[in-house]
């Protein structure tokens, strides 16, 4: 992936990894960090970042990309400093859904949800943050609301 992937890659990752070794094997992980990225913007939409929040991202990362316990870590740091950065959505989730396909895009909604969930309190905030990143994605707006059912009920929120 190249643009803001690479200058997310160049600015903030290699303040996290020092060796050369490292920032090689970087490029092996942007998407999970893109991933990330995304899971803390939507955790930070209602402008309370809970434990809860940071704990469902660790376990999205950890299931999604078989990350070990000690590049979790890493991982994190690099996803907060990314995150503080204030991406152009626009631009970050063109490049990531790029040559993504469409169920991997519904995974990642329905993990969006997931952590927006996680504090069990569903914000409005957090809602069209995801409407417009599963907008950027091209997810079907029938999809969206299956999705946004289906983790509601996960949760145990009321669906209405």
């Amino acid at each position: 992936m190249a643009g803001m992937l690479d200058s997310l890659r160049s600015n903030v990752i290699s303040t996290v990894w020092k060796s050369e070794a490292d920032r090689k094997a970087v490029v092996d992980i942007d998407d999970k960090i893109a991933l990330g990225v995304l899971l803390w913007i939507v955790a930070e939409a209602d402008e309370k970042f809970l434990p809860e929040e940071e704990k469902k991202i660790k376990e999205v990362l950890v299931s999604y990309g078989n990350i070990k316990d000690d590049e979790l870590s890493t991982i994190m740091v690099s996803v907060q400093k990314a995150a503080e950065r204030r991406i152009d959505l626009y631009q970050f989730t063109n490049e990531v859904s790029e040559n993504l396909p469409y169920k991997h895009k519904i995974s990642i909604i329905e993990n969006l949800f997931r952590v927006a969930c996680a504090d069990k309190d569903l914000d409005e905030n957090e809602i069209e943050l995801i409407r417009k990143i599963s907008g950027l994605f091209l997810i079907a707006h029938k999809d969206f609301i299956d999705i946004k059912i289906k983790i509601k009920k996960e949760f145990g929120l009321k669906t209405l």
